[in-house]
């Protein structure tokens, strides 16, 4: 302080003696005006004040002059004060600011290298862990895209976005103080420090409310901010920066009445932190709050003329207030990440450990992919997760379920062009369906279902009487050949299985397929129509025979997974227009559907040629040519589309994985956002 006061002393001599000489219409040269300053310098010490006192005698003399003199001297000492205090004030206020930035530099570079040492210990301990990608969210630098969420680099997390229009951070009038609760007053002695307990309210001030307290003993210490507004307040996010040299425990209780406190929801044993922390909860009315500050230990020790030996810091910097909404989903997609590892990495085995807070209505959902196509993203589950939605482990290096393959001979075709010359055997034709790539298959996942989105159709002349309904016995032991067929559903119409159609002999139908239903157990009622005899199986439960009226119900109870959907039809009218309407579309109410819910069976070409009927078309082979593998089986049904399932192994080495982070909220009227705190992704 002696150093700003000695500067102005100096500085107010040296205007003092320009002005002089300047009045006089004199400019001095510089030696002239080094003698005078030498001279004022010698008869005035800088650091005292140029007031020096001077004793009355009684009786003497008062002169104006003098007096003038002695309060134009006390004028000056005072205004240097005055500035002095101000510069001393603004120059603590500077370095304070310092502190703040250097101490979370500090920080940064302590939980950076915290990280990268757990990270150490991850991969060098025996976890069996080979690498990782890890992100805190201090910076920008792993992120590709985001859609509908914030990244605070600040206090490192990633939010859903606020919608401005609908979005509020509430400065309520209210009455605000700093309590040290009455059990405390006997041990503590409260000191303070700087600024008020209001200005943290204010959002254009840069203040610090700081109050030290001093104990004679170690031992936690407990304070509180006691906000009473001023009229009923909806929230449902609450920020504080706080100023503490080490790591509080911050709890908030809130109440509606003024009589009964309940904590903060998620919240019950509140957070740690050691400068900024953010509250989310679903929107909540309170007329009353406190914010609990618990400090475990002291900050430091001291010797006090008192005997104190501990303190503890409570600083409060900002108390803001938001009453935000949210979108229903928000996303982030980041960089193609490489691990960082001293040799080549292959990336093979997955799993993610997350730190974050899902509140009640909200989720996260987490997938990976080594390639930039839209159907690899394979979600996971991180493993410190009570309940897993997905896998825990996800294995890019070996087993990947192949997307469905489409085969089928063209419509419009005679099945020719897709006939396997070379492979001809016993009179038999072979047609391939298609081909897919050579790849190392896992033996035993090889799944492929005909006729998608068709119905399998067995026909037969047989006559039963004009009274006969439909049965499954009428199909042991036919007395006709059968002719099969494969029919796509109806387009336009898709209950449809029959459309005027007209026959000249009594014949019996047999319609099948399988339904591959995802979701739960569902009943699904229709009304059937018919011009001739039906009867409805399914999964071996017969529904309805006879011929429906108008008022006929058929209830269909879809179980999750496969159902097998059977329809039997007895032509009696000949001659005349057949019609049959399920009064349903199996595509709407499937996941998908097939003429059968039974996979064919992969032979060898050799079977297939040799061992297997010509009538049996419930077999195929893999066939390899001229580098490609093709799908062959014993009949043409042009028009009739296959599916293919099979896994196979990845032989390519992948170095790259994405991360792609999905953040949802589905509350009605009570908003609040997931948050997300930090990713690792672990190699195995």
């Amino acid at each position: 302080m002696s150093i700003n006061i000695r500067q102005k002393r100096f500085t107010v001599a040296v205007n003092k003696i320009l002005q002089e000489e300047l009045r006089k219409g004199n400019l001095p040269t510089s030696k002239e005006f080094g003698s005078r300053l030498n001279k004022l310098l010698r008869d005035q010490d800088l650091g005292a004040p140029e007031y020096t006192f001077k004793r009355i005698r009684n009786g003497e003399l008062a002169e104006s002059d003098f007096y003038n003199e002695v309060v134009g001297k006390i004028q000056k000492d005072l205004m240097i004060l005055y500035e002095n205090t101000i510069a001393v004030h603004d120059q603590l206020k500077g370095k304070f600011n310092w502190f703040e930035v250097e101490k979370n530099r500090l920080e940064y570079e302590a939980r950076r290298l915290e990280t990268e040492l757990k990270e150490k210990i991850l991969l060098y301990g025996k976890t069996g862990y080979l690498a990782s990608i890890f992100d805190t969210f201090d910076d920008l630098s792993k992120i590709d895209s985001e859609d509908n969420v914030s990244i605070d680099i600040k206090n490192h997390q990633i939010t859903l976005k606020k919608q401005e229009n609908t979005s509020f951070l509430i400065n309520p009038a209210s009455e605000i103080k700093f309590v040290m609760p009455k059990n405390s007053a006997s041990t503590f002695k409260k000191i303070p420090i700087s600024g008020k307990i209001e200005q943290s309210l204010n959002v254009n001030t840069n203040e610090t409310f700081q109050e030290v307290w001093l104990s004679k003993t170690e031992g936690p210490a407990d304070g509180y901010v006691d906000i009473t507004f001023n009229g009923k307040q909806v929230l449902n996010r609450i920020d504080l920066s706080l100023h503490t040299i080490k790591d509080v425990t911050v709890y908030i209780e809130f109440t509606l009445d003024g009589l009964n406190y309940f904590h903060l929801p998620y919240y019950p044993e509140g957070k740690q932190t050691g400068n900024n922390v953010s509250f989310y909860f679903p929107t909540t009315e309170m007329k009353n709050m406190r914010i609990w500050i618990r400090k475990q230990e002291s900050d430091k020790e001291l010797v006090h003329p008192e005997g104190y030996s501990y303190q503890y810091l409570f600083g409060v910097k900002k108390i803001q207030f938001f009453q935000l909404s949210y979108p229903e989903r928000g996303e982030v997609v980041t960089k193609f990440l490489t691990p960082n590892t001293d040799e080549t990495f292959s990336i093979g085995k997955v799993s993610l450990v997350t730190e974050e807070e899902i509140a009640d209505g909200t989720d996260i959902e987490y997938f990976v992919r080594v390639d930039n196509r839209e159907e690899s993203w394979k979600q996971i589950s991180p493993v410190n997760r009570d309940t897993a939605q997905a896998p825990n482990l996800i294995d890019f290096k070996y087993v990947v379920h192949a997307s469905p393959t489409n085969l089928g001979i063209p419509e419009n075709t005679g099945g020719q062009e897709s006939e396997v010359i070379e492979l001809q055997a016993n009179g038999i034709a072979f047609y391939t369906l298609g081909s897919i790539e050579k790849r190392k298959i896992v033996p035993r996942t090889e799944r492929m279902y005909m006729g998608k989105d068709a119905w399998s159709v067995q026909k037969t002349v047989e006559n039963f009487g004009e009274t006969h309904i439909p049965s499954l016995d009428d199909w042991k032991q036919p007395s006709n050949d059968i002719v099969r067929n494969v029919i796509p559903i109806k387009e336009g119409n898709r209950g449809l299985i029959l459309q005027d159609e007209q026959f000249t002999q009594h014949t019996q139908l047999y319609y099948g397929m399988g339904i591959f239903y995802e979701g739960k157990e569902q009943v699904l009622p229709t009304i059937p129509s018919a011009t001739e005899p039906i009867t409805i199986f399914l999964n071996g439960e017969k529904l309805f025979e006879g011929i429906p009226s108008s008022q006929t119900n058929v209830n269909y109870k879809f179980k999750q997974g496969w159902n097998d959907l059977t329809v039997l039809v007895y032509v009696q009218s000949l001659n005349k227009d057949c019609t049959i309407d399920l009064g349903f579309d199996p595509i709407r109410v499937s996941t998908h559907c097939y003429s059968t819910s039974q996979f064919l069976e992969k032979v060898s070409v050799f079977d297939l040629r040799y061992n297997t009927k010509n009538n049996d078309w419930s077999k195929y082979a893999l066939y390899e040519k001229d580098g490609k593998v093709y799908i062959v089986v014993n009949h043409s049904l042009p028009g009739v589309t296959y599916d293919l399932y099979y896994d196979y192994v990845d032989e390519v080495e992948h170095r790259d994985i994405q991360l792609k982070i999905a953040m949802k909220q589905f509350s009605v009227g009570q908003y609040t956002t997931p948050v997300l705190r930090r990713y690792t992704l672990q190699f195995s």
